[in-house]
């Protein structure tokens, strides 16, 4: 028994190694898709002003992701990007526990829209990227969420067979989601909107946040508290600031 519990004790540590590991490693590279094979390339960062928790970013850009399954008004004067791996634990966080206090403050009320944008920072991640993509407006958001809240549960299986399951209960059946996962025009949209952040945006990991309004584009990076997120877009907005309950 004793010696099945150090076994065990050993493949945790491996997988929580290589997983902290990969997620390092992946946040200071790129991907580029050639040939239909994923390839990784160097980032170069740049030093840029900041605006608070926000780095400001150039104001003459056109964000490349689609907003075919964006949140909200598409008469809403500002955008809110949001860059995410699915196997990004907290991505799953900002995802499930932030966003929707973020939607009920600021796209219900009509200031703003949010736009999910695939971010993959390995392989998996970059799968259930290109099965969300075959899903409806509706499927497509509850299977994101579904993927992040059993997150470990397909993220970690050496097969694909869970995150096929879930996809199926969404009405993606096996062989419709093998041509999902092999869609090259899909995954390169994906790798495009990728490479678009870390280039011009300097996204150098995930959850990364992009607001882009009337007068330019600012980048929100890492884990933040939402007292800070709302008193920055309270600002940032021009409206008058309330408590965060």
């Amino acid at each position: 028994m004793e010696k099945i519990i150090k076994k065990i004790s050993n493949i945790i540590s491996f997988v929580v190694v290589f997983f902290l590991s990969a997620v390092f490693y992946f946040n200071f590279k790129g991907f580029s898709y050639v040939d239909g094979q994923l390839v990784l390339t160097k980032q170069i960062a740049q030093a840029a002003p900041q605006n608070g928790i926000a780095t400001i970013g150039p104001s003459n850009i056109r964000i490349t992701a689609s907003d075919r399954y964006a949140i909200g008004s598409s008469t809403a004067p500002w955008t809110l990007y949001e860059y995410s791996s699915m196997g990004c634990p907290h991505c799953a966080d900002f995802h499930l526990e932030v966003l929707p206090k973020l939607i009920q403050d600021y796209v219900d009320s009509g200031y703003m829209r949010v736009i999910f944008v695939h971010f993959p920072l390995d392989k998996k991640s970059m799968k259930a990227a290109l099965l969300a993509h075959c899903m409806g407006y509706e499927d497509y958001h509850a299977f994101v969420a579904k993927l992040f809240d059993y997150q470990r549960s397909w993220w970690l299986d050496e097969d694909d067979d869970r995150l096929l399951q879930y996809a199926a209960e969404f009405g993606l059946g096996y062989d419709e989601a093998q041509m999902c996962l092999h869609n090259d025009n899909t995954a390169q949209d994906i790798v495009t909107n990728r490479q678009q952040a870390l280039t011009q945006f300097h996204v150098n990991g995930t959850p990364a946040l992009v607001l882009s309004g009337p007068d330019g584009n600012e980048v929100i990076q890492g884990v933040i508290g939402y007292g800070k997120l709302k008193q920055y877009f309270d600002n940032r907005l021009g409206i008058e600031q309330t408590e965060v309950q």
